[in-house]
């Protein structure tokens, strides 16, 4: 009879550290009745321009936007590395002025005697890291996915080639099928962000949509200056954990601290 109560109550501590893990809201905002069943996690997607397209570092501008919007997980594109151009690892110097974040840079190729290509910062810790080498096909250079897994997902951040239609699709069916290999069926959400290069009605994002669903707005990302299209995306794999959409934006906060606009989504993740 007591061990039946002692386990009795060990499932009760359980269930209510579960409830706690699944009910948990960012510090000062109260859950909202949408979130009830899972946690809120904010995410951004960024093509940052080597931090240089205004002319001047803006690196200080981007680390204050994202702290401004909230955002937990980053995912950064044109990221130079301790090359002649810029002589700085900048996802290191971005995540430095974030306080300290973690962080993930895959290098798509070697560049000026450094390297360039994404990264992910993360104000979570970072469980694994990976990167994804993506052929130049027909394009103008490889490119390179980076990939962290958190507690919450695992978060990507990729740029398709900019010249070639054909690169592009080849780089979404690459992208496709190497997810679906390592994630299908993950008890985790899988997330994939970047600047695709390519609009909602290309034949690169229908390939990428046979295997993701658009979780950001279309409105346009690019140039920052006038934006006049939408190249910039966050996805989620199908056959993954799924994933509720409480919000999306473009956000025009800093429109000189690059030539794009990131897009942002607010997501419920849970039961």
């Amino acid at each position: 009879m007591l061990n039946g109560a002692r386990n009795a109550l060990k499932l009760l501590a359980a269930a209510l550290a579960l409830a706690v893990f699944y009910c948990a809201a960012p510090a000062g905002r109260e859950l909202g009745p949408q979130e009830r069943d899972g946690v809120s996690l904010l995410v951004m997607s960024y093509n940052v321009g080597v931090f240089s397209k205004s002319g001047s570092d803006s690196t200080a501008d981007v680390a204050a936007l994202i702290k401004a919007s909230g955002a937990s997980l980053v995912a950064l594109n044109e990221l130079d590395s301790c090359n002649r151009r810029h002589n700085v690892y900048q996802l290191k110097a971005l995540a430095d002025s974030l306080g300290g974040w973690n962080y993930h840079f895959a290098s798509a190729f070697p560049f000026a005697g450094g390297a360039y290509g994404n990264g992910v910062v993360s104000r979570e810790r970072v469980l694994a890291s990976y990167s994804i080498s993506l052929p130049r096909f027909d394009g103008a250079e490889p490119r390179s996915c980076a990939v962290v897994e958190t507690e919450l997902c695992v978060f990507a951040s990729v740029h398709l080639d900019y010249t070639g239609k054909t690169a592009r699709t080849s780089q979404a069916k690459l992208l496709n099928d190497w997810f679906t290999e390592h994630y299908g069926g993950y008890g985790k959400p899988v997330l994939l962000c970047g600047d695709m290069n390519s609009v909602p009605e290309s034949e690169a994002i229908a390939e990428l949509s046979r295997c993701w669903t658009l979780l950001s707005v279309t409105d346009p990302t690019h140039p920052a200056s006038a934006p006049k299209k939408c190249i910039d995306y966050i996805f989620a794999l199908k056959s993954a954990a799924p994933v509720r959409v409480l919000s999306s934006e473009v956000s025009t906060a800093a429109r000189d601290a690059s030539d794009h606009l990131p897009v942002l989504a607010e997501l419920v993740i849970g039961r």
